[in-house]
């Protein structure tokens, strides 16, 4: 199986969508519904960004997993200072590529991506109630910031991981 992580292209900004609503889809049959499908729509998603932001893990040219890579998140991070950290959101595996090591791969990934462009951390936000997705977050080397209300309504839990090249010493 080999697996190439890279920004998508123009013509792939559909099926990235697509990995996110099939994610969305799964979540919400399983009871713990996270993304509302009417907010992953390319106007939406975009806002702000542009391609260069959207990353793809293709195996066999197929998108198999999708997240988002941006410099600046004044949104859920307001206090951090411009140039500090790389944000990662919406990681999403398609179903047929869950267990395979492939969200490793891509949290690999992000994680490079960070060291290159010189940050000190690589940062998410995920839902404090996801005892499951905070594991894996944590088993991959991020510590939790702390836990807040996003958008005033949603408990978020908020973790960072060190680059530990450009950490202050």
């Amino acid at each position: 199986m080999e697996i190439t992580i890279r920004s998508i292209r123009d013509s792939e900004l559909e099926p990235f969508i697509h990995v996110l609503t099939e994610g969305a889809k799964w979540i919400a049959a399983n009871k713990i519904p996270m993304w509302d499908e009417s907010d992953l729509q390319a106007h939406l998603l975009m806002d702000g960004l542009t391609l260069d932001n959207f990353y793809g893990a293709f195996i066999d040219g197929e998108i198999a997993a999708v997240m988002i890579l941006q410099e600046e998140d004044s949104f859920f991070w307001p206090e951090d200072h411009l140039n500090d950290a790389l944000y990662l959101h919406k990681l999403c595996i398609r179903r047929e590529y869950s267990k395979t090591g492939l969200s490793g791969n891509m949290l690999a990934y992000a994680k490079n991506a960070a060291h290159a462009l010189h940050k000190r951390y690589l940062k998410l936000d995920c839902a404090a109630d996801r005892t499951s997705l905070r594991q894996f977050y944590e088993q991959h080397g991020f510590t939790l910031v702390r836990e807040r209300l996003a958008m005033e309504t949603y408990p978020a839990a908020f973790y960072q991981f060190e680059i530990k090249s450009y950490a202050k010493a």
